[in-house]
């Protein structure tokens, strides 16, 4: 089983702008069929943003990060590290109700982490201020 969620979670980076700052933004295909070198990956980036995601910290108006899973994935852990501030991390998933927000706070060392089982669809990634303050980000991407 172990083998199957390697081969299920390789990915391929795209590229897209992310429009309020010139930040790139990268999106995660989850292939299968591809192998993954290691069991982590690692995106960077930019906290914040202009909208008050009302609950978990200022976002982007637009997404950091995208994945898009084609298969159920048994183990899946999104943690974020970032250089100050209180970063968030707010996943929308695929459907309207799918939507989840994990704040950084001191009992974490302000790293918000957030894994589980991760069901067929698309991912929507922010990561957030909590105070609107912009910082660079360093978002982990780990499977078992």
């Amino acid at each position: 089983m172990k083998k199957s969620i390697y081969s299920l979670l390789a990915t391929t980076l795209t590229t897209v702008f992310w429009l309020n700052s010139g930040i790139e933004a990268k999106g995660i295909n989850i292939e299968e069929n591809l192998k993954f070198e290691t069991k982590t990956r690692t995106i960077q980036g930019q906290t914040g943003g202009p909208i008050n995601s009302k609950g978990c910290g200022y976002i982007a108006s637009s997404p950091n990060h995208v994945i898009n899973i084609p298969k159920r994935v048994d183990y899946m852990r999104l943690t974020v590290q970032a250089n100050g501030g209180q970063p968030t991390l707010l996943v929308k998933g695929p459907s309207s109700k799918d939507s989840f927000c994990v704040l950084g706070d001191a009992a974490s060392g302000f790293k918000p982490e957030m894994s589980g089982v991760w069901e067929p669809g698309k991912y929507q990634i922010y990561i957030g201020d909590l105070s609107g303050s912009n910082h660079q980000f360093t978002l982990s991407i780990s499977t078992k």
